[in-house]
């Protein structure tokens, strides 16, 4: 893979639920696929985090509760915010509606 294609690359517009006109199907189906978009993005990053976790304590062994602690915090803590919700209970939901 070559950088030349990463700097012509154009990142999706990110679009929310907030700022659309829900009797435009486009509309509706960018705010989803942004939305589905950054989830798997985050669900990413906690699986990045976990497997950064699983190498600390198979390096650490006896060792890795002590060392392996800043890394476990930020897991625990992305455990919470980052789970998979999909769309459609947030467009249900949307207080803006």
């Amino acid at each position: 893979m070559s950088l030349d294609n990463y700097e012509n690359h154009s990142r999706p517009e990110l679009v929310s639920f907030d700022d659309i006109n829900y009797e435009t199907l486009a509309d509706v189906q960018k705010a989803r696929s942004s939305m589905n978009r950054e989830q798997w993005i985050r669900t990413y990053a906690l699986r990045v985090t976990r497997d950064a976790l699983i190498k600390c304590k198979h390096y650490h062994q006896e060792d890795a509760q002590e060392m392996c602690k800043p890394i476990t915090l930020k897991y625990l803590k992305m455990i919470e915010d980052h789970r998979l919700e999909g769309y459609l209970g947030y467009q249900k939901n949307d207080p803006s509606k």
